[in-house]
């Protein structure tokens, strides 16, 4: 859950020189997908994609892939034409792709730069980008409503983006807000071609509910930036998503439901401290502190893939100080530079096996996390207050074999957290399911692109009868 979502090792920049005959070119004509090989000498070929398209506000946006790497929708900053010239900036890019329109418009001829290194690649003009077939991702029918929506967050303005779907008829229906796990994630929970949300949506809205799921603040279409998202940021983006559904003419305002998966738990029961929310599930939620949870998430992940007793103690240690000195440090760029002091001054044992296990540029043990605002305020959260105070029904669920948030312990705290006089709850542990809700060996996060489950079946069940029982 807590554990940062990797950024993909391609940062791009992409530019696009228009040819003296495309000197008045425009974003309408650059809108779409764009798709091309590079090929790398004495290393891979990897086929990159760029997507141009109008965001939530209005405004352009961008989304980039790298597809041989299972990576999409990596964060764009700015799009824009200047004097003939487009520019996709990637956040925090330090590569370029430069290059022309050929004769038609269906193809640019570019150069993809990094350092002091490029690679010629050709972009050319595509209806979509290539996906990972997963059989359980759903195909286009007729059996509901789908539409594109839009909300905006009144307290600051931004302006959200998500994919609504609807039971046909003209009947009323409970609603569900899908909610994600941290990292800057798509409105389908995107990992590795597996779309969790899209899969959760097309069950639920099959078995008459009304199911809308969004795009985090500065992903894909949704405006704002992601990077400075504080929890209680994304608590009012759910709050507001909350506020669309109650005011849908086909949505039973009396009967809304949050579902939230990992951190998007959190969220969930934090949105429900001011929003009219009459359940919760929480899938794979967090039951303790932020800080126990990643204590304990730093150990059982490495034991997941192999890490011994000894190597979990090690590391146990190291991320005791690491979290107590960003606790500590209120200034971010101190705490880079203790951050970057604690690796430097590793050695022995400790040096080796944190080298092994622990990758210092990503990640909640990462000098970025460390120098990062949201991290700092967020490793002070606690979901168990939230839980204390919640009034309604909820529904948790967590999978034996999750290495993230390990199940009994945080199954454990939330069900004791919640003060039963004024809310239910109803939990289930899965033997055999990850982070998830895949069927795992290990319960790894390596697993998760190598399983073709997105979600097990029993899990879809549990989840749409325990809402039927509760909610119809």
């Amino acid at each position: 859950m807590i554990k940062l979502i990797k950024q993909a090792c391609l940062v791009l920049a992409v530019v696009w020189l228009s040819s003296p005959a495309h000197a008045q070119i425009t974003m309408e004509e650059v809108n779409g997908s764009w798709l091309g090989t590079m090929n790398i000498p004495e290393g891979p070929s990897l086929k990159i994609g760029v997507e141009i398209f109008k965001k939530a506000d209005g405004e352009w946006g961008g989304n980039i892939a790298s597809l041989d790497q299972g990576v999409r929708y990596m964060l764009v900053s700015n799009v824009n034409v200047e004097n003939g010239i487009l520019t996709v900036q990637m956040a925090n890019a330090p590569v370029s792709i430069t290059g022309k329109m050929g004769e038609s418009n269906n193809v640019i001829v570019s150069i993809f730069k990094q350092g002091d290194s490029e690679f010629d690649l050709v972009l050319h003009k595509v209806d979509a980008l290539p996906e990972i077939e997963r059989k359980q991702t759903p195909q286009p029918t007729d059996d509901y409503i789908k539409q594109d929506v839009a909300y905006q967050n009144a307290q600051d303005g931004t302006w959200l983006a998500g994919t609504l779907t609807l039971p046909k008829g003209n009947q009323k229906h409970p609603a569900i807000m899908l909610v994600a796990g941290s990292g800057p994630n798509h409105r389908d929970s995107y990992h590795a071609g597996h779309r969790t949300f899209k899969v959760l949506a097309d069950h639920l809205t099959r078995e008459g509910f009304v199911v809308l799921r969004s795009d985090k603040r500065g992903v894909y279409k949704s405006a704002g930036k992601f990077e400075d998202a504080t929890l209680e940021n994304l608590a009012l983006d759910t709050q507001s998503a909350v506020r669309f559904l109650k005011s849908h003419p086909r949505v039973d305002s009396q009967k809304l439901i949050l579902i939230g998966h990992s951190e998007g738990s959190l969220v969930s029961v934090m949105a429900a401290q001011e929003a009219s929310i009459q359940g919760i599930v929480s899938m794979a939620g967090p039951g303790m502190s932020v800080l126990d949870i990643l204590l304990l998430q730093d150990q059982t992940e490495p034991a997941a893939k192999g890490a011994s007793k000894a190597e979990t103690d090690i590391l146990l240690k190291f991320s005791q100080r690491f979290y107590a000195m960003v606790l500590n440090t209120p200034s971010p760029e101190e705490r880079k530079n203790k951050a970057l002091m604690m690796y430097d001054n590793l050695a022995g044992s400790e040096a080796e096996v944190v080298a092994k296990w622990v990758n210092k540029n990503n990640g909640t043990l990462s000098i970025s996390s460390a120098q990062s605002t949201s991290f700092y305020e967020f490793l002070q959260q606690s979901p168990l207050p939230y839980w204390n105070h919640f009034s309604g029904k909820a529904l948790v669920l967590n999978g034996g074999k999750d290495s993230q948030v390990p199940a009994e312990a945080n199954i454990a705290g939330i069900v004791n957290a919640v003060d039963k006089s004024r809310a239910e709850v109803e939990s289930q542990l899965f033997e055999g399911l990850n982070h998830l809700f895949q069927p795992a060996e290990t319960g790894s996060i390596d697993e998760y692109q190598n399983i073709e489950t997105t979600i097990d079946n029993d899990v879809l069940s549990v989840i749409s009868t325990w809402l039927k029982q509760n909610f119809r």
